[in-house]
């Protein structure tokens, strides 16, 4: 056996002793990192197309608020199996007979790959909420503030449109692009209107 591929063995056999060290260290950087994502989405929640979630239609609020909700969940489950598998499960008892310490040491080792995996592709599905959930924030339509239709008769006329205001002793009737003013004087009613005719 060349030196060479000595030296390799004796690094493979190495490395067997410190594959949890290594599956530990890998998983603190994980948790540190997805602590660092969570605390900048949470920040990033403060939206900047809109000045709050109140000004969306009707759905488009509470679906945005749901999915930012589900992101914020999304990463600090991430977070917990992060730590989990660079701290390891509480409570764990001291192996002192080798067979025993090899064997938790591979189900270990094992465990803790799989909460990083979980913690990558768990982080992965909060981005893609928290990218859905701005992009409805952005485009999705705003919430409408028509004026109420309401229906004004006076001892002359009637009028239909949307209730622009009532000021100086006059109601103000919007209807297309013009603006009837009615002294309240002349008003005999002013009911609710589904539409104008």
């Amino acid at each position: 056996m060349s030196t060479e591929r000595l030296l390799w063995a004796r690094k493979a056999q190495e490395l067997r002793f410190h594959q949890l060290e290594a599956t530990r260290k890998q998983a603190e950087s994980w948790r540190t990192g997805l602590a660092g994502l969570t605390a900048l989405f949470s920040a990033v929640l403060v939206i900047k197309g809109r000045d709050n979630l109140t000004s969306l239609a009707a759905p488009y609020a509470q679906l945005t608020a749901a999915l930012f909700a589900l992101a914020l969940i999304a990463f600090v489950v991430a977070t917990l199996s992060a730590i989990r598998a660079a701290s390891g499960a509480p409570g764990e008892t001291c192996l002192l007979a080798g067979e025993d310490l090899e064997a938790w040491t591979r189900k270990e080792t094992a465990e803790a790959g799989r909460k990083i995996v979980f913690a990558r592709r768990t982080s992965l599905f909060g981005v893609c909420l928290v990218a859905t959930a701005t992009g409805l924030a952005w485009f999705a339509p705003a919430a409408s503030s028509a004026e109420p239709t309401v229906t004004v008769e006076s001892r002359s006329t009637r009028y239909c449109g949307g209730l622009a205001g009532v000021s100086g002793g006059s109601v103000i009737v919007h209807s297309h692009e013009t603006y009837q003013i009615i002294p309240l004087d002349s008003v005999a009613t002013v009911r609710p209107s589904q539409s104008c005719p």
